[in-house]
C-alpha cells in the first residue's frame, strides 16, 4: 500500500492592490486528504467516497494527487 496525498487549491482575493484589484488572486495549495491505496485510481476513488462533493480529478481546476515520495517540499508539513 502506498500513501497518496490529495492536493486542493484555495484562491484568496481581497480586491485590493495586493491582488491587483481582483485580477491576480493568490493561490494557496494544501493537502486536503491523505489515503492509502494500491494505485492512484484507487486512491482517487477512496477520496471521492469519503467526501463525494469535494474532490474532482479531471478538468482544468481538478485536484492533484501525489504519492508520498513525490510530494513537493512546499506542501510538506
Amino acid at each position: 500500500m502506498t500513501t497518496y496525498h490529495i492536493i486542493a487549491e484555495r484562491r484568496v482575493n481581497s480586491n485590493t492592490s495586493d491582488h491587483g484589484y481582483g485580477d491576480y488572486p493568490e493561490r494557496i495549495r494544501f493537502v486536503a486528504c491523505t489515503v492509502e491505496a494500491d494505485t492512484i485510481r484507487k486512491a482517487q476513488n477512496a477520496a471521492k467516497k469519503m467526501q463525494p462533493n469535494r474532490f474532482c480529478f479531471g478538468g482544468m481546476f481538478g485536484n492533484s494527487i501525489y504519492a508520498d515520495a513525490d510530494l513537493p517540499a512546499s506542501l510538506r508539513a
